[in-house]
C-alpha cells in the first residue's frame, strides 16, 4: 500500500480516499471511478446527492469487496493491429517442429485460461517496436525463460526447449 495523504493506494491498484480524498479528487475532476471512500455516510449522501442532480461523477464504493469485478488485462492500450493479433498463429508461424507446435498450444492454454492473451498481443507490440527502433533489451530472467511462448515473441532469448525447462515454473 502507498500512502499519499488523503489517499492510499492498495497493491491491487483500488485507491482508497478520505473523505477530503474524494473532495479533492473532484475539485480536481480527477474522477471517482474504482475509489472506495472510508466513510460510508458520506458514501451514502454521495451516491443520494448524485441522484438528486441527475449527475455521475464516478461510482464510490465503501469496501474493497464491493468494487466490481474489473479485468486489468483488457485495459492494455495496445495499437492496431497488435490489438487483434492471433497470438497463438503468430507463435505456431515460428516452429519448425511438431514438438514447438505442442508445447507452443499446451502454452496458449495456460495463457488463456489466466486471461493473459491481451498481455502476449502487447508483448509482441512491445517487442515489434523495440525492434524497429534499434532499441536492446535483456536476455531475460527468473522463471520467464520457461517460457516458449515469450521466448518466440522475443521476451527472452533463452529457449527452454533446448534446456527442458517446465512452463509450470513460470505460469504458477
Amino acid at each position: 500500500m502507498i500512502d499519499l495523504g488523503n489517499r492510499q493506494i492498495l497493491s491491487d491498484g483500488t485507491v482508497l480516499l478520505s473523505t477530503a480524498g474524494a473532495i479533492e479528487a473532484l475539485y480536481a475532476d480527477a474522477g471517482l471511478d474504482q475509489c472506495v471512500i472510508e466513510d460510508s455516510d458520506d458514501v451514502a449522501l454521495y451516491k443520494h446527492s448524485m441522484r438528486l442532480l441527475d449527475m455521475d461523477l464516478g461510482q464510490l464504493y465503501t469496501t474493497v469487496d464491493d468494487l466490481p469485478a474489473r479485468d486489468w488485462y483488457a485495459e492494455w492500450a495496445t495499437p492496431a493491429p497488435w490489438s487483434a493479433i492471433s497470438v497463438l498463429d503468430y507463435c505456431v508461424d515460428r516452429c519448425t517442429t511438431d514438438d514447438q507446435i505442442i508445447r507452443v498450444c499446451e502454452e496458449y492454454k495456460l495463457f488463456d485460461e489466466r486471461n493473459m492473451i491481451p498481455v502476449l498481443r502487447h508483448l509482441i507490440w512491445m517487442v515489434d517496436h523495440m525492434r524497429s527502433r534499434g532499441i536492446v533489451w535483456g536476455v531475460g530472467r527468473g522463471s520467464s525463460v520457461s517460457s516458449y511462448v515469450l521466448y518466440l515473441i522475443g521476451i527472452n532469448r533463452i529457449d527452454p526447449l533446448k534446456f527442458d525447462l517446465d512452463v509450470g515454473e513460470f505460469l504458477k
